[in-house]
């Protein structure tokens, strides 16, 4: 049986990732918690069934000798708990992004070309059902050829836009730090590689001062394509949606219900629009009954655990990762830009000019 040790004993590992570890039971063992909160690491591991817990992470690798390593830790130390581990010798998943700066994401790769182990970006989104449903019908040409994508992602304002301790509040460019990396990586999956980035910060919430931006509006030229993309955190609602259109149809997924619905509207009459409308509700109740049903019989699947259980079959089976170093690092490159154009221009006019990525 294969083992796993997992870094960071916070909400996403907690929460996240350590229950789809757990439905893996039958194939990984999970070893240990490390989180520099000895406590907190020993609740963690009190909860899941975990047996040992540590504040180091040099002496669980030494101790363990994991095979797998999961990184939930804020994405400064990304690297250097890659590094280690990938020096043990263990694969290793990283929760998004692979790295802060570009720098970092080069020494994991160049440890990863050392090292027996392969590295695999959590870039959980791409594992969405209809995500994976969108990507099969526009690769057999369902609806022609893709000319234009949307992402509307609203993170409810009390979720940290409130909290003046939140992380979030204080991470290059705001809070777009935490969600941006989720719509640049699924906007590079359909219309990268991503060549230019626009990008616009809004300040509508002055009541709380530490939080930079509440609105971002980005535009990401890709090959193909070009992706708009509008960021709120000034709501109380929540909602992730994606928009895909081409020559020949239309695309509509609601990431949060996990609902994919064909829109057909070619024709503007009467007539049209009603017959048009009946198919996307019969599409909605089809996909809403049909998600129902695979909760209740434990059918449904989460991003988590698709993204693990693909993770450790493809590091056992001596495949490459899914989402590769590679990929975390274009997705890091593009964050980086968006966080430049987010900074006060040296020169008035180097305002709204998009930046191009080399």
């Amino acid at each position: 049986m294969y083992k796993a040790a997992i870094v960071g004993a916070g909400f996403i590992s907690s929460r996240r990732h350590l229950p789809a570890w757990s439905r893996l039971r039958h194939d990984v063992s999970i070893a240990a918690v490390c989180d520099l909160n000895r406590p907190q690491a020993e609740t963690v591991a009190r909860k899941f069934g975990v047996a040992a817990a540590y504040d180091d992470v040099a002496q669980m690798l030494e101790t363990e000798r994991p095979d797998f390593v999961d990184v939930c830790t804020p994405p400064g130390s990304h690297a250097d708990i890659a590094v280690a581990a990938l020096q043990a010798g263990a694969h290793v998943l990283i929760e998004k992004p692979l790295a802060m700066q570009v720098d970092e994401c080069e020494r994991i790769i160049a440890a990863e070309q050392e090292s027996k182990g392969r590295v695999t970006v959590a870039h959980t989104e791409l594992f969405h059902q209809s995500v994976i449903a969108a990507r099969r019908r526009i690769a057999r040409g369902d609806i022609g050829q893709l000319t234009g994508m949307r992402i509307f992602y609203s993170t409810p304002v009390t979720l940290w836009t409130t909290a003046p301790g939140h992380f979030a509040n204080r991470l290059p460019g705001g809070s777009i730090g935490e969600t941006g990396p989720h719509v640049v990586y699924l906007a590079e999956s359909f219309i990268g590689p991503i060549r230019d980035v626009w990008v616009r910060g809004q300040k509508h919430l002055p009541q709380y001062p530490w939080s930079p931006f509440e609105d971002y509006r980005l535009e990401l030229i890709g090959e193909p394509a070009a992706c708009s993309v509008a960021l709120t955190y000034t709501s109380k609602h929540s909602a992730f949606l994606l928009e895909l259109w081409g020559t020949d149809g239309i695309i509509k997924i609601d990431m949060q219900s996990k609902i994919l619905v064909n829109y057909n509207r070619a024709n503007r009459h009467p007539w049209g629009i009603g017959l048009s409308a009946a198919s996307e509700a019969a599409q909605i109740a089809s996909g809403a009954v049909s998600n129902g049903v695979g909760y209740l019989t434990g059918r449904f699947r989460n991003i988590h655990d698709r993204l693990i259980s693909d993770f450790v079959k493809r590091a056992a089976n001596g495949q490459p990762p899914s989402v590769t170093t590679k990929d975390g690092l274009q997705t890091v490159r593009i964050m980086n830009a968006i966080n430049q154009q987010l900074q006060p221009p040296t020169e008035p006019s180097a305002a709204g000019k998009p930046l191009r990525l080399e």
